[in-house]
């Protein structure tokens, strides 16, 4: 095969038939002549009958399944890896699905033997008119909008003058992204394998792309209780990744202070009264948010087995 692509679930049987028919159906123009597999990482007996059914009713035959052992996605990418001969690794999960013409927009990226990994672009499926909707909806436009201004060379405006550009890169998202198969191993308690693996593509002197037109549509969480848990673990696994020590000081793309440049954005995203109390309310929790992370991370260090929790509001 000359690519796989990664699709790490767990009791998701409902969400991985989307997740596998946005990749597979014709009509996404997803698979038009390439050669590849879609290997399905699951433990559970559902996840994988519910992904091989919609394969078999699209009449797609290269599908598999790595069974894991439910230690968490860093050990179930770990098996997936040592599984697989392919030159191109796409990673995704079962909880998300991506839009037309993702695939051969990202595969472009990668005929640049400079370039070791490409990202999509999340893009939130939930609706503006909630605060936990909008929320999740902003956090991920800005997102965007730091990977535009750090990942390409064209990108003008004033704020420019206030979000740097270095290091000159940005982590990959985890959503969906696409790498050169490397001899690479995830740490099994690392909390955000995405940016561990975006840190030794970069430390190999490869560079990292975004494609922002490789969308992929993605449930944030619902409640603010699960979306502590989440960003607990997603932003407080960068203080992780020094203790393995793929960061830099001249590298590092996330702390409060590397947020603080962002203090801006929520004011300016706002478009109504309504958006605008919203944005305000973000400012503190994000302070508590890093105020947890300091002690769950600095003082307590909170092991991966508590920290990594599953998010049910965002299946």
């Amino acid at each position: 095969m000359d690519y796989s692509i990664i699709i790490t679930a767990w009791k998701e049987e409902k969400s991985i038939v989307k997740a596998v028919d946005s990749i597979i159906n014709p009509e996404n123009d997803n698979i038009s002549s390439i050669n590849y597999e879609i290997i399905i990482v699951c433990p559970d007996e559902a996840t994988w009958k519910a992904a091989k059914k919609i394969a078999v009713k699209l009449k797609f035959k290269n599908i598999r399944r790595v069974k894991d052992k439910k230690k968490g996605k860093p050990a179930a990418l770990n098996l997936a890896f040592k599984s697989i001969n392919s030159s191109i690794l796409f990673l995704t999960d079962g909880d998300v699905y991506i839009g037309k013409s993702v695939i051969p927009k990202m595969i472009s990226y990668l005929k640049n033997k400079e370039v070791g990994g490409v990202t999509g672009r999340p893009k939130s499926e939930d609706s503006k008119n909630k605060f936990m909707g909008y929320m999740g909806h902003l956090l991920a436009d800005a997102a965007h909008h730091k990977r535009m201004v750090t990942m390409k060379s064209d990108v003008k405006g004033k704020s420019l003058k206030i979000v740097s550009k270095k290091p000159g890169f940005f982590v990959l998202s985890g959503y969906l992204f696409a790498m050169r198969n490397i001899d690479i191993k995830v740490p099994e308690d690392c909390l955000i394998e995405d940016a561990y693996i975006s840190y030794v593509l970069h430390n190999k002197g490869y560079k990292l792309a975004y494609e922002p037109d490789a969308k992929v549509y993605v449930k944030y969480a619902k409640s603010l209780k699960d979306w502590f848990r989440q960003k607990l673990r997603s932003v407080g696994g960068y203080e992780q990744l020094w203790r393995y020590q793929v960061i830099k000081p001249s590298t590092k793309v996330r702390n409060f202070w590397r947020e603080l440049e962002y203090f801006w954005f929520p004011i300016k995203y706002a478009k109504s009264i309504r958006e605008l109390l919203w944005s305000i309310l973000i400012y503190p929790l994000r302070l508590v948010l890093w105020i947890r992370i300091f002690w769950q991370q600095r003082v307590i260090k909170k092991s991966f087995e508590k920290t990594w929790v599953r998010i049910e509001s965002t299946k």
